[in-house]
This record gives C-alpha cells, structure tokens and sequence, in this order.
C-alpha cells in the first residue's frame, strides 16, 4: 500500500525525466514502461538509514532512466541493420574504450551527461546545482586529463 502511494506521489517526477530525456530514436512507450518499473525499483531499493527520499528517488531515478534510454537506443542500432549511424556505432565504441579512472567523480559524470547522454552546460549544470561556468571548468578539465 505504502509503495502504491509513494509510487503515485513520484509518478509526475518520472513523466518530466521522460519528456526531458526522451529521444526520437526511441519508443516512448518502451521508455515509459521501462521508467515505470524503474522507478518501483527504487523505491524498493530506498534504505531510509542513507538519507532524505526525495533526494534518492530524484538521482537514482534520473540515472537509471539515462541507462534505459542507451539501452533502448543499442537495442534499435543493432534492429535497424544496414541504416545503422556509423558515427553512432563509433561513439558507443569510443564510450567503452575511454579510461574514465583519470577524472573526479564530478568530472566523469559532466563528460557523460554532455557527450554521451547529450544535455547541454546549462542543464547539466542545473541538475547537479552548480554553476555553469563551474561546469565548463570541470569540462575542459577532464578533457584535458583525457587528452594526456
């Protein structure tokens, strides 16, 4: 009962992350339904020993619908055949290859959410509640780091 009405009070939280993070490449009603078990998901998983709900609920779920979302769009590269993007190919190639252990915490997630996920300065900058110059100087950072 309790996780029907919490699962009910999040439920507007998980059409935003939808309507925000949803591509074209995508079926949306794939996206939906995978955000929908996501999103009971973590609410089980919640220890309230680790801090505020909303908080959790806001990240974990944003997070996991961003790993839905490529897993969804490898599913429909690898359906299309031969109208496969090379360079999408090549840019989930690359993904892997990248040796992520030379970059902060803070900066491996600002490469990913700008290059890989695809979001701008500014709503990169707005999720994680920093500043955008803050995220163009951990930005050119990391590329720094990566480049060497």
């Amino acid at each position: 009962m309790r996780e029907e009405i919490l699962f009910l009070a999040y439920k507007p939280l998980l059409f935003k992350y939808l309507k925000m993070l949803y591509i074209p490449e995508i079926d949306f009603e794939d996206f939906k339904q995978e955000g929908e078990i996501a999103l009971l998901e973590v609410l089980r998983r919640y220890d309230s020993q680790k801090g505020n709900l909303s908080g959790y609920v806001k990240k974990a779920l944003y997070y996991r619908l961003l790993r839905i979302r490529e897993k969804l769009k490898g599913k429909d590269l690898y359906l299309e055949g031969n109208n496969v993007s090379y360079e999408a190919f090549e840019e989930e190639i690359m993904i892997k290859f990248i040796d992520f252990s030379k970059l902060s915490k803070r900066e491996k997630q600002i490469i990913i959410l700008i290059f890989y996920s695809r979001h701008s300065e500014r709503e990169v900058a707005k999720y994680l509640g920093i500043s955008r110059s803050s995220v163009k100087i951990y930005k050119k950072r990391a590329l720094n780091k990566l480049k060497n």
